[in-house]
């Protein structure tokens, strides 16, 4: 990981709402997030389904636009940039969809895919583009006779491999994968897991990756943030929080996550209940309906991300309290 001490990725307070309904109520779909994402790290951002990774993944890149807060890029605010000025940001930050079978044109060849960036953001021309478009398919372990095909004639880890080789063609700084191989074969999800660790190494590319996959966390992050309800309830170091999780909505996912060890299981920490409605949720904390350490200051106000050590935060002052009591 690059130790340069300043993000090349920094999101603050960021918030998305939808309005739904008749009578119309707000969707709460993100919900004050903040994080920064430095040079040549991957934070894995990890939750259940409708947790809000996805929205996150497109407010960053403005396939939608945010409700409230700042995305900064290399220090620079991105969020109030017109049509002009986000193209030139395309080229430094780049989205990897998780179904190709969606994201990748049926009409266009591999060829034409890839060199489409190539000629609207990096200006070259024909003879660059068709020298580049085979250095990039053999980069991501594809052929040049890959090149001439169409999505339906490749298999789905190929064309994830041409998904990833057209996010890399205007040559980002910044890659947010969104759940890239939940749609594989296990066999084939192993392959593009090693793939994108390889191509971070030699680019030296940061990674923001969406998953609820625990297993491909704690593989290719080097830290994690777990979301839930839209907002962020813990971020640390992935090592520090499998090892040791505070929050308790942390401490019931990673306890009922299958483990790879035949005959060995985990205590199971239990939450009560189901997921509410996101749709005008209560200004307090999201989890205190369901969760055993609730007091009542969690059902009257939402708790920030509160530090603890110094690389750990954590949105639950009854286990922080819990916590440094167990400490003295």
């Amino acid at each position: 990981m690059n130790a340069n001490p300043y993000p090349i990725l920094r999101v603050n307070g960021l918030r998305k709402h939808f309005e739904v309904g008749h009578p119309r109520k707000r969707l709460n779909a993100i919900d004050d997030v903040q994080f920064d994402l430095f040079p040549g790290e991957t934070l894995a951002v990890v939750g259940e389904s409708g947790s809000g990774k996805s929205t996150l993944a497109r407010c960053i890149v403005r396939l939608i636009e945010p409700s409230a807060g700042e995305i900064e890029l290399d220090g620079r605010s991105i969020t109030q940039l017109g049509p002009a000025g986000l193209a030139r940001v395309y080229r430094r930050i780049q989205l990897v969809f998780q179904d190709p079978n969606s994201s990748l044109n049926p009409r266009m060849t591999v060829r034409q895919a890839i060199e489409e960036p190539l000629q609207l953001q990096l200006k070259m021309d024909r003879a660059q583009r068709a020298a580049r478009s085979r250095e990039l398919v053999a980069m991501v372990g594809l052929a040049d006779e890959h090149l001439d095909r169409h999505p339906h004639q490749l298999s789905g880890g190929q064309r994830q491999r041409v998904g990833i080789a057209r996010a890399l063609a205007a040559q980002p700084q910044v890659v947010i994968l969104d759940e890239p191989t939940s749609s594989l074969d296990v066999s084939v999800r192993g392959q593009i897991l090693e793939l994108l660790q390889d191509l971070q190494q030699t680019l030296g590319l940061a990674y923001l990756f969406i998953t609820h996959d625990l297993q491909v966390v704690r593989r290719v992050s080097h830290r994690v943030a777990v979301m839930y309800l839209g907002g962020i309830v813990e971020q640390g170091r992935t090592e520090d929080v499998f090892a040791d999780p505070i929050h308790p909505y942390t401490r019931a996912l990673l306890s009922a996550a299958p483990t790879a060890r035949w005959g060995v299981t985990r205590e199971r920490f239990r939450l009560a209940g189901e997921i509410p409605s996101p749709v005008d949720l209560p200004d307090a904390c999201r989890l205190a309906g369901r969760c055993p350490l609730a007091e009542k200051p969690c059902h009257q106000a939402k708790p920030a991300l509160i530090p603890f050590g110094p690389h750990r935060a954590v949105a639950c002052p009854p286990a922080l309290a819990q916590r440094q009591s167990l400490v003295v």
